[in-house]
């Protein structure tokens, strides 16, 4: 039975049409992949830890994005977030869809670690092309949470942190669906929580939430700029009108 926690943590129960969205944005990253094919790359051994890189034309050095996707941990893979190239491609910038395992299989700590290792493989193979610099990092939803412990934990220095619709305190996900093929208990769920993580070392923080949020993405998304801001971070916080968890990534 669906309780209201569920209902609460459940971004398609907000959302216009979320699988048509999604589809859409499937189609428009294969379409691009055909006419500006990428560089496919795996970081370790697990096939899903890979990511596409799309590099500009022309010489280098180029700014790269680096963006890990959405799911709840446990869903889609880097290829959903493909159409974000495009407009990166536009800017002169380089773009990595970054991919990871997935739970029940794939414990969140061992996504983090393949996303630390799949920054440091895109930084690597656009620097042998030509140069990387700067390096930005972004995520969503469940991308935004691991995209956080990427900033805080890898090798590869972020110039700036763009956090789409994410979840920053994963406590009360315990009791929800999300949380059964996760398995996660309360203490380790306030571990993997940014918002009670060390934030100082931080690079500046783009906050991004959609106005058709869910109610609670959209409170965990002011609760973590205020915790950004109270650890002298740079943070800003961009709140999208007329889209929702999944098509607020038309906007960026």
């Amino acid at each position: 039975m669906e309780t209201s926690q569920d209902i609460a943590y459940s971004p398609s129960h907000f959302a216009r049409d979320f699988e048509a969205t999604l589809t859409r944005q499937a189609a428009a990253g294969r379409e691009l992949a055909k006419r500006y094919s990428p560089i496919a790359l795996r970081a370790g051994d697990d096939p899903a830890a890979c990511f596409n890189l799309f590099i500009p034309k022309g010489e280098g050095p180029w700014p790269l994005m680096v963006f890990i996707h959405g799911g709840y941990w446990q869903e889609l893979s880097n290829t959903a977030t493909d159409f974000l190239a495009e407009r990166y491609l536009a800017r002169g910038m380089a773009f990595a869809s970054l991919g990871y395992g997935l739970a029940p299989k794939t414990s969140i700590e061992t996504m983090v670690a393949q996303c630390i290792q799949g920054l440091e493989a895109a930084y690597h193979a656009l620097t042998e092309s030509g140069g990387a610099w700067p390096i930005l990092l972004g995520g969503h939803s469940a991308g935004a949470q691991l995209a956080y412990w990427v900033a805080a934990n890898g090798n590869v220095p972020i110039d700036k942190l763009v956090l789409v619709s994410g979840v920053y305190d994963l406590t009360p996900l315990v009791g929800t669906y999300v949380n059964k093929p996760l398995g996660l208990d309360r203490e380790n769920a306030r571990a993997l929580s940014p918002q009670f993580a060390a934030l100082a070392q931080l690079p500046p923080c783009q906050v991004v939430i959609a106005e058709n949020d869910p109610p609670a993405f959209r409170q965990q998304g002011h609760d973590f700029v205020a915790a950004l801001r109270a650890a002298s971070v740079q943070a800003k916080l961009l709140d999208l009108p007329a889209c929702d968890h999944f098509d607020v990534l038309d906007y960026l």
